[in-house]
């Protein structure tokens, strides 16, 4: 179980050096949590947390916002990402409050089911996942994602139909 009194005291500390950061640069390493008993993750969080640094996107695992802790944030571009496994997000009425909440202070929620966040790249092709390609179309369009390759110049329609329909499932536009 989370201390989540100690997260928040210490992204209290933190977040002075996340906000003078670049928001496309790590304020701390991104492995700084590795070994901490300060935070534990579900399994789907750590699937896409291993996309997340794996994609060069910038985001702070639990990050509180106001009265809510995200399960990834970036303070300073006010964006999130959510892992809604079944057992914990049943209550859709009750995440699209949230949401609303949240986007009312200017931030910006993407939900991803748990399903999806499981998902790994196609051993046969080496092909990436779909979360590390869309946590890596979310970093870029967001302008969070560190030494962002030439081809996110270009929107991938793929990735950007997609999470289109992610956001239009959980009440969202592109």
């Amino acid at each position: 179980m989370n201390n989540w009194d100690a997260i928040r005291a210490h992204y209290r500390e933190c977040m002075p050096i996340i906000m003078s950061s670049p928001a496309d640069d790590w304020a701390m390493d991104a492995y700084h949590w590795e070994g901490k008993q300060l935070l534990r993750m579900t399994p789907i969080e750590e699937w896409l947390w291993a996309d997340i640094r794996n994609a060069n996107v910038v985001m702070y695992p639990q990050l509180p916002v106001g009265r809510f802790f995200v399960d990834f944030g970036h303070p300073k571009a006010k964006v999130a990402i959510e892992c809604d496994g079944k057992q914990w997000h049943t209550d859709k009425q009750k995440d699209a409050d949230r949401d609303a909440v949240l986007q009312k202070m200017g931030w910006t929620v993407y939900r991803f089911p748990g399903f999806l966040c499981r998902e790994e790249e196609d051993e046969e092709t080496h092909a990436l996942s779909r979360p590390r390609r869309i946590v890596g179309y979310i970093g870029h369009r967001h302008g969070i994602r560190r030494h962002a390759p030439a081809e996110w110049k270009d929107t991938n329609d793929v990735i950007r139909d997609y999470l289109s329909g992610l956001l239009r499932i959980h009440g969202h536009e592109a």
